[in-house]
């Protein structure tokens, strides 16, 4: 549904809220962002890229192992929790 604890949900709906990225890179932090490209999670990619080499949100986000993984990437990397 698009809501979260990220900068394209502050962005839209905080607009007086920070909506960057914490790690300095992304102006606005996004979900793709957090999945493919932020520093601050490189270290748990790992664990996508067992059910996507490159990194496809497609294919991260519409199939069970996708979805698997990313439950996993979730738990180690405590990404898209409040902070």
């Amino acid at each position: 549904v698009g809501h979260g604890f990220f900068g394209e949900y502050y962005h839209q709906f905080f607009p007086d809220l920070p909506s960057s990225c914490s790690c300095g890179t992304a102006v606005i932090h996004s979900r793709l962002y957090i999945l493919t490209e932020c520093p601050l999670y490189e270290e748990h990619c790992h664990l996508l890229i067992d059910a996507s080499q490159d990194l496809s949100p497609s294919a991260i986000l519409r199939t069970h192992k996708g979805l698997t993984t990313l439950g996993k990437f979730i738990d180690a990397s405590n990404t898209f929790g409040k902070t």
